[in-house]
């Protein structure tokens, strides 16, 4: 059934405007409470057709930071667009993984208790807070390890769903932020 739900969601995906939507989403997404109180955000850098998180990352009030996936795990590790010592130079530099998807090749943090909201990535999800990935289980083993950041889908509209059928590995998610809504679980 999920790999059905990839297959279909990513055909929606392939014709919908989603710079458009995408503007909407960050609209959506700077405009909640939970995002301004906000000061370490973990986000993912797009890829492909997902929701573009790029622009992000100019907001200079936020510490920023990506995954890179080392083994079957993410580890966190800061990242920024404008910086200018060389540590920081490290820090703005990315490369592709073996799925084509940028990641930092800076030093990860030790200390992920300080991260506040978690940007997910999804190819589609349901109203229950619950998602669909690219299947290989990344996203819900980290997010498992986060008892206080607010955990947050952003995903298009057309790609919710009544029911994604989670089961006991998936990881539920607080917020749903979307081109047309924000659904707080």
């Amino acid at each position: 059934m999920k790999n059905q739900l990839r297959q279909k969601s990513k055909e929606i995906r392939s014709r919908l405007d989603t710079a458009l939507l995408s503007g909407r989403i960050k609209s959506n997404l700077f405009s909640m409470p939970e995002y301004k109180g906000s000061q370490n955000i973990l986000s993912y850098y797009s890829f492909g057709s997902e929701a573009d998180t790029r622009e992000y990352f100019q907001d200079k009030t936020k510490n920023w930071y990506l995954p890179r996936i080392e083994g079957e795990e993410l580890v966190i590790c800061p990242y920024s667009i404008n910086s200018s010592s060389e540590f920081d130079k490290q820090v703005n530099y990315l490369c592709q993984n073996k799925y084509k998807i940028f990641e930092p090749v800076a030093p990860c943090i030790n200390d992920i208790s300080i991260i506040d909201m978690i940007l997910v990535p999804a190819l589609c999800a349901d109203i229950n807070g619950y998602r669909i990935g690219y299947g290989k289980g990344y996203y819900d083993r980290l997010l498992k390890k986060f008892n206080k950041a607010y955990k947050v889908i952003l995903i298009f509209n057309e790609l919710l769903n009544n029911c994604v059928y989670p089961e006991n590995f998936d990881e539920k998610c607080d917020f749903i932020v979307t081109d047309k809504q924000i659904i707080k679980i």
